[in-house]
This record gives structure tokens, sequence and C-alpha cells, in this order.
């Protein structure tokens, strides 16, 4: 057996030991392969398994496996690999409770019925969809998508529904509209024309909508990126509808390029409710590196950096930031793009909305912005301040994790010192830190598709802990010199596994 260390989020204490064979890492290995992407799992050995050199060897293989696989955003999220590392708190049968809360829903509800569920195509392990149909008009496809409570949900069940039923009633020509939604103790669900072109995302991979998420974009076969003029006109449409919500007092904080579909060369944002149901944001395991993003705002813009790389240049961006743009981007664009998705702009801080709205490479007298749909979003005073509540409180979260993530940080550094004899170097949000996922930890049960940070080094070596290292290595060195023929024979047992405190033992 081999011992896993698995630590959620960035407390030590928050870890826990699982032990796997290594036919539970080719069971793993399989569920990966609609991925098409070769993962370096090492080869099944049948003679000669239990030597010791090989098992070392293997050892080694299967942790560097674990790191790639974990390095994967999209690999990272899936529930093969939340079981894998998290079985108890991930044996439950999900879609099928889902369905039992649509169902119920839906009951009282004559106008409605499921046609049939569409399995993973989002990458939220809670989130599911079904086809449905409205019996007045039944050959218009709707999609149903249904999703649990997350950890910023701040509201009372009539607070939720009075903001829910609000945001049914908005109306903006770069906002999707809703045909129905409704939400309870335990989740909400919502119910929206059904875009046959797919996401933004499906646009520039390629893809079809209706595959499972893992088929259609870990490996896609031809992706590619959007015209100049394109990137610019549904730029500026994203940043209208940005500075509306918060002009409206609702922060989107979940923009990313599978959260937009274009319609008629026109953007439209999916998911405005997923702030009201406290739901994790897709790059929140990026941003929470960075202190100078503790605003909704400021999150928004964030993500919206990471959608104009994405358009600009036909792949996502699987890191917190980037300080090497392509010599081939256009200077207008790389202005914007520094401006928010480097380093030193996520120290110095973002620009805001209004900023980035005048910035040359938007603001072009060219764009066509008219439009018919008048926006429209109203909602009573109680409701506002239940938003303004809960959003305060969101932020609140958010500045307390990047607080603890930087105490982490700080502490990797000491340890570093006491390990290495000299300091290592300091960084308020590290390059080298790819914010999807690193061997030895795992996302919260209760963050579906949030990616975890990097594991903490080992703690700090003591005096007696040296001593006894030293008496250790005295008696590995006896043991390998050792001559066991001058010995009488004798059965000893073996331990297949040991509790080496790391990550793969």
């Amino acid at each position: 057996e081999y011992v896993i260390r698995v630590q959620r989020g960035p407390l030590p204490e928050k870890s826990w030991h699982i032990y796997k064979r290594y036919n539970d890492f080719v069971t793993l290995h399989n569920a990966f392969q609609t991925s098409g992407l070769p993962l370096p799992l090492p080869p099944k050995k049948l003679l000669g398994n239990m030597d010791r050199e090989f098992i070392a060897e293997r050892r080694v293989a299967l942790q560097n496996y674990l790191n790639i696989v974990l390095m994967n955003p999209i690999l990272a999220s899936s529930l093969s690999v939340k079981r894998f590392l998290d079985p108890d708190n991930y044996s439950t049968p999900f879609h099928e409770l889902a369905l039992q809360h649509v169902s119920m829903a839906l009951r009282s509800e004559a106008n409605y019925e499921v046609v049939k569920p569409i399995p993973e195509i989002g990458w939220r392990l809670r989130k599911h969809y079904f086809l449905v149909k409205n019996r007045v008009n039944p050959q218009d496809e709707l999609l149903l998508a249904w999703v649990e409570h997350g950890p910023d949900k701040y509201m009372d069940e009539k607070e939720l529904q009075a903001s829910f039923k609000t945001i049914g009633s908005l109306r903006h020509p770069y906002i999707q509209s809703i045909e129905f939604l409704s939400c309870n103790e335990v989740g909400g669900f919502v119910t929206r024309g059904l875009n046959n072109a797919g996401s933004l995302r499906d646009l520039i991979c390629s893809a079809k909508p209706k595959l499972q998420f893992m088929k259609k974009y870990t490996n896609p076969k031809q992706c590619k990126p959007l015209p100049v003029s394109d990137v610019a006109l549904f730029g500026h449409q994203i940043l209208e509808a940005l500075m509306f919500l918060h002009e409206k007092g609702l922060p989107f904080g979940h923009l990313h390029s599978g959260n937009i579909v274009i319609e008629n060369h026109k953007v439209k944002l999916l998911d405005i409710e997923n702030g009201v149901l406290g739901l994790p944001s897709y790059y929140r395991p990026y941003f929470v590196q960075h202190r100078k993003i503790q605003t909704l705002e400021a999150v928004d813009v964030y993500c919206f950096g990471h959608v104009l790389f994405e358009m600009i240049f036909g792949h996502p961006l699987h890191e917190s930031v980037c300080d090497n743009l392509s010599p081939n981007c256009p200077s207008l664009l790389r202005s914007v793009l520094e401006s928010i998705i480097s380093s030193e702009a996520c120290k110095k801080g973002l620009p805001t909305i209004g900023a980035l709205l005048s910035h040359p490479f938007f603001n072009n007298s060219s764009y066509d912005l008219s439009h018919s749909e008048r926006p429209h979003f109203k909602y009573s005073t109680h409701t506002k301040e239940a938003l303004r509540l809960a959003w305060q409180k969101t932020e609140s979260r958010l500045k307390e994790e990047q607080k603890m993530k930087q105490e982490q940080l700080h502490k990797q550094q000491q340890q570093q010192v006491l390990a290495n004899g000299k300091s290592p170097e300091r960084s308020e949000s590290p390059n080298s830190t790819s914010t999807a996922t690193s061997a030895g930890t795992v996302t919260p049960p209760t963050v579906p598709l949030e990616f975890p940070a990097a594991p903490p080094l080992p703690p700090p070596v003591s005096t007696s802990d040296v001593g006894a290292h030293v008496e250790r290595a005295a008696l590995l060195g006896s043991i390998c010199n050792f001559n066991k023929a001058k010995l009488r024979p004798a059965v000893t047992p073996v331990s297949t596994h040991n509790g080496d405190d790391g990550r793969l033992s």
C-alpha cells in the first residue's frame, strides 16, 4: 500500500491520510481515458514488484503522476479525483439527489417537465443539468441547472426567495434572460433557453455543447482564438453587463468563458444567480493568492482578464498571473492584460470596470452597441439590504482566506529557512504556484469548482529530530551492509507501507 497525505485548504490541521494500492491508481487512470491526455502512469510489473528499489521508483513515479493530474484543473475537479482523495465526502449519489429535488420542485409547476438529464457538461460536481420542456411550447428546448448552496450563502430562505424572484425579472441585452427559477433550503435551479451553439468556451474549443466537460476541454483537438475585433467587441459588451450589475448592487463574481454565450454577435452572461446561492468562483484559487483582489468588483475585473486571455490566445491561462505575453499580442490589448493579470497589477491593484470601459481598446466609436432591449432590474429596499450584507460577508470571507494563505506562505518560507539554511525569495503571489492543484491537496467538499492550494512543507526540524535522523542513517547503513548468510533461517513480518507524514509513501 501507498500512503497519501491529503490537505484541504491552507491549514495543515485539515489533513488526513488515505491508503491506496497500485490498482487504485489504474482505476483512476481509466477514468481519464475520455480526456485523451497522455498521462504518465507507471506500467504494471508482475515479477519483482516487491523489490525495494522497484517500490521506491514506483513511489516516485506515482507521486509524479498525481502531481500532473492535480496540476490540470479539469482533471483535478473531476468526481473521480475527488473520490480518490476524499472518499468519505464524495460517495454521495449527487445526480440522483439532484433529480429528486428537481422533480419535487416541478410537481407544483404544471407547465414544465423533465425530458432527460445531460450529465457532466459543467465543471461543478454538485451542479446538474436537465433538458426540460414547456408544455405550452413543447418545441422549445430549455436547459435546467440545479445546484446546491455554496459556502457563501448568507441569506435566509425568505430573503433568498425574494432575491431569486428579483433576479428572474432582470432584463439586459448582454445578460441571458431566465425562463423559470426556484430555490429551497438545499439549493436552487434556473431554467434558460438552450443555446445550441454552446458557450464561448465551446466556440473557442470547437466543441459540441452537450458533450462531457472532461472530453470537451481537457485536450481539445482544435482551438481557435477569436479575431481581435471580436475580442474588443465582446469585451466591451461584457464590461457593459458587469457595470450594470454593479450599479444595481448585484456583483457577478462568476465570469468565465463557460458562463458566456454568443447570440447574433452579442454576448449573454449566464449564471448571475450563483452569488446569491453562495457558490465559489471558478477562478477563486487564483485570486485568493492576491490580497489586492478583495472586492467583488476586483474579482470581476480579474476574471475578465482571464476571459480576454482565453479569447485572444485560444486557450485558458492556467496560472494566477502572466508576465510573458506573446509578442503577437496587439499593443492595446497587451496594455489591458498587463493591467489585470500581471504580477505587478495583482500587487498594486486592478483597474475599475469604468476605467476599462474608457480604455482605447474598448472605447471605439465604430462598435455597434445599439440594442432594442432596455435594461431593467428593480427590487425592494429589504432585498437590496439583504444583498448588500451578503456581499459584505462574502468579501470578508475572501479577505480572511487570503490572510490565512499569506500566513501559511510565511510559515512555509520559515520552514525552508530551517530546511535549506537559506532564506527563500519572498513574493506576495508567486508565479511558480499554479493554482490549479498540487499533489497532496484536495478541494473542500463544499467547494466543487474551486481549485486546491499548494501543499505545506514538512514541519521544522528540531534538534532531537536531527539526532534521530543520524541514528536512523547509521542503522540503515548497518542493515544494508549486513550479511544475512551468517544468520539462521527465520520468518519476519514485512510492513507494506509506512506512516511517513509526507505525500505518497
